[in-house]
């Protein structure tokens, strides 16, 4: 899910999102105890984008899902990492065609 949301954004926006790296973790194991755990993070000087697996399947949801609800729950996460990573509200990123 993570690799087609990746692909989606840097076909809709290649000038600025052409160059996106990305991984997959299992958790921030550098994050600080006493902080929000973080569901990603952003390194603009390597241009990458980090989803952490753990907080997002374990933390986030307060009921269960179904597949596709947990799609959309998953894209969220790379949109806002995305969206921070080159300054952009995460809606931005949503091409029209796609918008209600």
């Amino acid at each position: 899910m993570v690799s087609q949301t990746v692909d989606f954004l840097r076909n809709s926006w290649p000038e600025e999102l052409s160059k996106l790296d990305y991984r997959l973790a299992e958790t921030d194991v550098t994050a600080d105890p006493k902080s929000e755990v973080p569901r990603y993070s952003v390194n603009t000087k390597t241009f990458r984008i980090t989803i952490y697996r753990l907080p997002i399947e374990r933390m986030t949801h307060h009921r269960r899902t179904d597949r596709l609800d947990e799609r959309f729950h998953i894209e969220q996460y790379v949109f806002q990492a995305a969206a921070e990573l080159i300054g952009k509200n995460p809606d931005d990123l949503i091409p029209d065609q796609f918008k209600r």
